[in-house]
């Protein structure tokens, strides 16, 4: 029995995460603890940056060893310190369109992080950035019962768009191997069934086919795309799907995934010219994600920028409270070239927060007036 994670990553205690798992797998397996010491993912000065958040939460904690490499000139962290929101958002829109022109950098490599309330961080910044050309996307948005980011990653949604994709384009390696390779699942069809292989394949030929040529006939509406969304769900069979998935197999999993694609999807037609623009908007092609701190553990960019570091957003933390100075390393940790934390005057003060500031104060992050 192996257990991996990070103590100073333990920001689910709230929601009911044990405090004390380590201690008791290690009790209950006799278990050996081996610290990994080694930091694939960000570039040494900003895992110096992290090990001094680190030690806030252990004052024992191993430094890290950084095994990337650093690839941008210039200060890795930063604080901004913005006098309203406008101008905050006016100036990482212009910086983040200067910064992807220069280094040639796509969209996804950069996240929007914030403490919560993605939808009001949202407002407040989409049209700078849609003045820059840029689009931001609020992958913590709800959709019914479920989130955006928790639809994109979900097994069925990717079966589904995979199907569409293959309807709206001629070249989709990828998902033509996906939603093949998921059709002989959902079909029961086992590896030495040649017939069965063969027959299945033959299904998914026509059923592109038909779809293809109606997807081409028909321009991008959200009538449409219930339409189509609704034969994808159709040929795959959602009672099938039940029956493959375990994670569908108990419980209403399914019906919120579908009740959300459906929801995803209408809204993605949105100015979409074509339905490949309809699916790539769906999938956040080109898109700045903008999610909660939460919302972005395991994940990894280039750059983050950390929004509202202030005391309403932060409004119940307390000095050395674990669970908010882990919220703080997760944000942090996220990044692998550059880390920025966004403070405005407007949302509120920093008393709560004053230690988080004075941790990247100590660690040489410089503060800069916007």
């Amino acid at each position: 029995m192996t257990a991996v994670g990070d103590d100073k990553q333990r920001i689910m205690t709230w929601a009911g995460a044990r405090a004390d798992a380590f201690a008791r797998f290690a009790g209950d397996f006799a278990a050996i603890r081996i610290p990994l010491l080694f930091n694939f993912r960000s570039s040494p000065d900003l895992v110096r940056i992290q090990h001094v958040v680190a030690r806030a939460l252990d004052p024992n904690a191993a430094a890290t060893v950084a095994q990337a490499r650093r690839q941008v000139d210039g200060d890795v962290a930063q604080v901004w310190n913005s006098p309203t929101k406008a101008r905050e958002a006016e100036h990482l829109a212009r910086w983040l369109g200067n910064d992807m022109a220069t280094r040639g950098r796509p969209p996804r490599d950069y996240a929007v992080l914030v403490k919560q309330k993605s939808d009001d961080f949202e407002a407040d910044l989409a049209g700078a950035f849609a003045q820059q050309g840029l689009r931001l996307r609020n992958e913590s948005h709800a959709l019914g019962r479920t989130t955006l980011q928790d639809l994109l990653t979900d097994t069925f949604a990717k079966i589904a768009i995979a199907l569409l994709r293959l309807g709206a384009t001629r070249r989709a390696a990828n998902a033509w191997q996906l939603a093949s390779a998921a059709l002989l699942e959902i079909r029961a069809i086992v590896t030495d069934d040649d017939l069965g292989q063969a027959r299945t394949e033959e299904q998914l030929i026509r059923f592109v086919a038909a779809l293809r040529t109606d997807m081409a006939n028909t321009a991008p509406s959200a009538a449409a795309a219930t339409i189509f969304a609704d034969r994808v769900f159709a040929f795959l069979d959602l009672v099938a799907i039940t029956r493959t998935y375990v994670e569908y197999s108990t419980g209403d999993l399914l019906a919120i995934m579908v009740d959300a694609f459906r929801l995803h999807l209408a809204a993605s037609v949105n100015e979409a010219a074509t339905w490949a623009d309809a699916l790539d908007a769906f999938e956040g092609t080109g898109q700045i994600p903008l999610m909660t701190v939460h919302k972005s553990k395991g994940l990894e960019y280039d750059t983050i920028v950390f929004v509202g570091l202030d005391d309403q957003a932060w409004w119940a933390h307390r000095p050395g409270n674990p669970e908010g100075l882990a919220t703080f390393f997760v944000a942090l940790s996220r990044a692998k070239q550059r880390a920025i934390f966004a403070f405005c005057r407007e949302r509120g003060q920093r008393q709560r927060v004053a230690e988080l500031f004075q941790l990247l104060t100590d660690a040489g992050v410089p503060e800069i007036a916007i």
